[in-house]
């Protein structure tokens, strides 16, 4: 049974109760609570800031092996004036054979290069900088690359509108598709890897967080195309392929943000939404502002009775 104690003999304090390790305890809690908040503290700050290390050293590999940086992109497409419909007629031209041979709809990147200055009508400037990229896409030039990956990593170069580049880039990755009504998923793939290999992806986008316990620092790893394509919108997917409008609302998104198409699409909607605010706030204006107030509108003068 349970045990009891014995009469007329007082029980013994708390204090005691707990031992030497619980009256130390009992007696400098507020040290402990103390000291845990620091502990915990400045392994939150250890984590943020080992965290942000590795994401900056991942970032900094990234950026030295990617063939060109943004400032290079839009350089190369302020010297020159070339159309995304231009670009399109480079790839039906190689394809019917009246230029280097495009075996199986692939093209060396030799032959893409030197074909472009007669097919466009003009010379590329600063054309090192396109042959960097296309290298980027076929081993260093080594191997022939699909020309619709080709043409697609080539369309940043077109000074049309952005909507019409990414229309460019839909065609030209559309064209050798089977599936009618739509790119197919893995063609998106294929693309999607010409662009990160391109550096048409912005830097700041290629590394991903690896899920860790709270009290670690997190771990970085870089984006692929796999990665890019987890992001996906399940509505915007019918079947296994994708529509042109998804297809370009895709690689404006937040994931993907090619040539950093989505911070000016925030900027706009930033913009847009402070003028809804303050159009509305003109029609009704907040009750302390009382000189933006409106008089009530006067009832109509009812009709004399003849």
């Amino acid at each position: 049974g349970a045990s009891h104690w014995p009469r007329g003999v007082a029980p013994l304090p708390p204090s005691r109760m707990l031992g030497a390790a619980g009256r130390h305890l009992s007696n400098n809690w507020g040290w402990y609570l103390l000291g845990g908040g620091i502990g915990s503290l400045g392994n939150y700050l250890y984590c943020n800031f080992t965290s942000a290390r590795r994401r900056q050293t991942l970032l900094d590999t990234i950026d030295r092996r990617l063939p060109v940086n943004s400032d290079e992109i839009l350089e190369l497409r302020s010297l020159n004036e070339v159309r995304a419909q231009q670009l399109l007629e480079v790839g039906l031209t190689l394809k019917q054979g009246r230029r280097p041979k495009a075996i199986d709809g692939r093209v060396s990147v030799d032959d893409l290069v030197e074909a472009l200055p007669g097919i466009l009508g003009t010379i590329i400037a600063e054309q090192y900088t396109l042959e960097r990229m296309l290298a980027a896409i076929s081993d260093n030039g080594k191997s022939p690359v699909p020309i619709g990956d080709a043409l697609a990593s080539m369309m940043f170069v077109g000074v049309d509108s952005v909507d019409e580049r990414l229309r460019g880039m839909y065609m030209a990755c559309s064209e050798d598709a089977s599936a009618a009504g739509g790119l197919p998923v893995e063609r998106m793939r294929d693309l999607l890897s010409a662009l990160l290999a391109t550096g048409q992806v912005p830097i700041e986008k290629r590394a991903s967080e690896v899920k860790t316990p709270f009290y670690r620092p997190s771990e970085w790893a870089e984006v692929t195309a796999d990665t890019l394509l987890q992001g996906l919108p399940s509505e915007d997917r019918v079947g296994d392929v994708i529509s042109e409008e998804a297809f370009k609302r895709f690689l404006c998104s937040d994931p993907v943000c090619i040539w950093a198409e989505c911070y000016r699409l925030a900027d706009e909607e930033e913009r847009r939404k402070a003028r809804e605010l303050k159009a509305e706030r003109e029609r009704n204006p907040p009750w302390w502002q009382v000189w933006k107030s409106k008089p009530a509108p006067s009832e109509p003068a009812s009709a004399s009775e003849s």
